[in-house]
């Protein structure tokens, strides 16, 4: 594994910090967005088992996660303003620093919030990318996602304005915490900590609370950023801003709260296949939480995986 860095191109002053994990004579690369208030490392046994199938694996901490927003003083914070839009671009200029560097073949995965970022990036920067890159992005994979009305979206984030306007746009609000994640435990009731929904293993839900740059509350002004970009990337002419030929996999958990126990995965898939998306697979697994990579059966979540992988090559 190799830490590295690049200087953030827009918005406030900062670099971006990526993990990049080589494998001896790669085949693929696969480049991972991760999910609010996590970070990359916590992809390091994933990407070993892909190194191991001739996958390169990289991941950057985004705004106000990790090494990144260590570096910038600013945990959960992820800017002042337009930060949503802000960390679209940083993985523009990620991706493409990277592709300078080899010539794979290009797979983005995006995990929660990395999936809504990934959905968002391929939509506007896919064709441009395929361009720069000569056709190097061959498929999309989304962990843990979810599809919602853009009005849903709307009203949200209109709440966020109530309350960045209430506490202040760099304060967290415990309305917007419950109102997110306050209810995702109850289907587990009764539950051993806070964040049993992430996963049946106890160990990896320890790790997490235990981890300094988990499990942080986003700021006023970052979930108004946030739920106006989902409102955005939600709506149907949008949808059909993603190159209809790129092949999109979609897996979760079936008693993931965020995808609404699968039915919010299955709304994502149908979202794909009006907006002309020739090939949309979807994997459920039973009994599963929201992050299927770090479940009890992740040997298989991840076997899985590398199959459709190897599959688009």
């Amino acid at each position: 594994m190799e830490l590295k860095s690049i200087a953030f191109d827009n918005g406030a002053a900062g670099s971006q910090y990526y993990h990049q994990w080589k494998s001896e004579k790669a085949v693929a690369w696969l480049h991972i967005m991760h999910g609010m208030a996590e970070h990359s490392a916590r992809y390091a046994d994933l990407a070993a088992f892909l190194n191991q199938q001739g996958i390169m694996v990289t991941a950057g901490d985004h705004r106000g996660h990790g090494r990144t927003g260590d570096a910038m003083d600013s945990l959960c914070p992820l800017g002042d303003s337009n930060s949503w839009n802000q960390m679209i671009d940083d993985q523009w200029q990620l991706i493409i620093h990277i592709a300078a560097e080899q010539k794979l073949p290009l797979i983005i995965m995006g995990h929660s919030m990395g999936s809504f970022m990934a959905t968002r990036f391929c939509q506007q920067y896919g064709l441009q990318l395929q361009q720069q890159l000569d056709n190097r992005l061959i498929g999309l994979v989304l962990s843990g996602s979810n599809y919602d009305a853009p009005a849903t979206f709307k009203v949200a984030a209109g709440v966020a304005w109530i309350e960045r306007a209430r506490v202040g746009g760099r304060n967290t609000s415990n309305i917007l915490e419950q109102l997110s994640f306050g209810s995702f435990n109850r289907l587990f009731q009764p539950v051993r900590t806070e964040k049993d929904w992430l996963s049946t293993d106890n160990h990896v839900v320890d790790t997490y609370i235990a981890d300094p740059w988990c499990g942080g509350a986003l700021s006023t002004q970052s979930w108004y950023d946030f739920l106006k970009g989902l409102a955005q990337l939600s709506q149907p002419k949008a949808m059909a801003q993603i190159d209809s030929a790129i092949p999109i996999y979609l897996f979760a958990g079936e008693l993931d709260p965020v995808g609404a126990n699968g039915k919010g995965v299955e709304k994502l898939r149908q979202a794909f296949l009006q907006a002309g998306t020739a090939n949309v697979e979807i994997k459920l697994y039973e009994g599963g939480r929201h992050e299927m990579l770090n479940e009890s059966n992740k040997q298989q979540v991840y076997h899985d995986l590398n199959c459709w992988v190897q599959g688009r090559l």
